[in-house]
């Protein structure tokens, strides 16, 4: 590589380390900007300056008071692009402005078959931004949330069975109907990105996302990055697909039909299911809910004794009826190893149904905001 060429990249380098300090840490001034990465004064000077008239970042005031200097503060302006997140699980769009702020969140039009998304993609997503008034010339990033696993480059889906899809280059699609760069996420491991940003898990680094609904399985999130195992399976827990709520709800009717007739939309079922068994000491009902109640904690405090999470958060209809909620807490809490002397927290989900959608923009600005390396 030429001079020049190297001269560039590290000037690329440094700007994106610039604005990641800026979007984890903001407002921040230059003097902090050139203490915490470490470039000189000067440096920080010449590529802030340019990021301003980019109108990326912009000047938000000024801190210090008395004698002494005060200093200029710098923020991501959150006006300068925005992030779409689309989750097909649960026909959804999500968009995040460049401080992550949420912007709107609504349901679209459910999407299944290679053919049909091929076709009505382009419309629906474009239909959402023109409802918000966006300009899809200013957005920056796509991403989409499938159920299923997705290739290592996050550009095609291996095999999505609800959406009947196998080996669909997705991503491909969204970039040519949006005009951004697009990639594709795991359902649950953006629901879990979304929790771990800017939900019930904000803060912490290293969580499991563990949901029971119509899907089953989890997002885990290690020192700040989605964990996805070698082929990108990790997460599956086949010994909770008997509570699925399709899965349960056509259980219960079976096996108590005088209570539950089979008629009642899946999610009502297992919400009366839960709520009734709660309300009784005993019978068939408690005695079912408490059978699966065991089954759910102990794979849940398996998984939480196999990777140590500073959080765990639970997320369907396990965690709909707070006072479900808690005794499941309880439960799994209870059968910890206990090895380090306190039990792992357990909340439930701050984003429920709008936690892919929401998460699979968040990583897209992740993304944008994500220190670019040598290589």
């Amino acid at each position: 590589m030429s001079k020049i060429g190297n001269q560039q990249m590290m000037r690329d380098i440094n700007k994106s380390l610039l604005l990641h300090q800026i979007q984890a840490y903001g407002p921040i001034s230059r003097a902090e900007l050139a203490r915490k990465t470490k470039l000189s004064p000067s440096t920080v000077s010449i590529l802030i300056e340019e990021a301003i008239r980019e109108g990326v970042v912009y000047e938000s005031g000024t801190s210090g008071s008395g004698v002494g200097r005060r200093m200029t503060l710098l923020k991501i302006k959150a006006d300068s692009g925005y992030a779409l997140g689309v989750d097909l699980a649960g026909s959804r769009c999500a968009l995040l402005d460049m401080s992550g702020e949420l912007i709107a969140c609504e349901t679209i039009p459910a999407m299944r078959g290679e053919e049909e998304i091929t076709e009505r993609f382009p419309g629906i997503a474009a239909a959402f931004l023109e409802s918000q008034r966006i300009d899809p010339a200013r957005l920056r990033t796509v991403g989409v949330s499938v159920p299923g696993r997705i290739d290592g480059t996050q550009r095609a889906i291996v095999r999505a069975k609800p959406l009947q899809l196998e080996n669909f280059a997705l991503a491909d699609i969204a970039e040519q109907a949006l005009g951004a760069p697009a990639f594709l996420v795991n359902d649950l491991d953006a629901a879990g990105f979304a929790e771990r940003y800017n939900g019930a898990a904000q803060g912490f680094s290293t969580i499991v996302y563990i949901l029971i609904g119509y899907g089953v399985g989890a997002g885990i999130v290690i020192d700040n990055r989605v964990y996805r195992g070698s082929e990108g399976g990790a997460g599956r827990l086949s010994g909770l697909f008997p509570y699925g709520t399709r899965t349960l709800a056509e259980r219960i009717a079976r096996e108590l039909p005088e209570t539950f007739s089979g008629r009642e939309e899946p999610e009502e079922a297992v919400r009366r299911f839960v709520a009734l068994g709660m309300e009784r000491t005993d019978g068939e009902v408690r005695e079912r809910l408490e059978r699966a109640t065991e089954v759910i904690a102990g794979h849940c405090a398996s998984i939480v004794e196999l990777l140590n999470p500073e959080q765990v958060i639970l997320s369907g209809w396990i965690a709909e009826n707070d006072a479900y909620f808690e005794l499941l807490r309880g439960r799994i809490q209870s059968l910890e190893s206990g090895q380090l002397g306190r039990p792992t927290p357990v909340k439930a989900a701050h984003w429920k149904l709008q936690g892919a959608a929401v998460g699979a923009a968040t990583l897209g600005l992740h993304h944008i905001f994500r220190m670019k390396e040598v290589g």
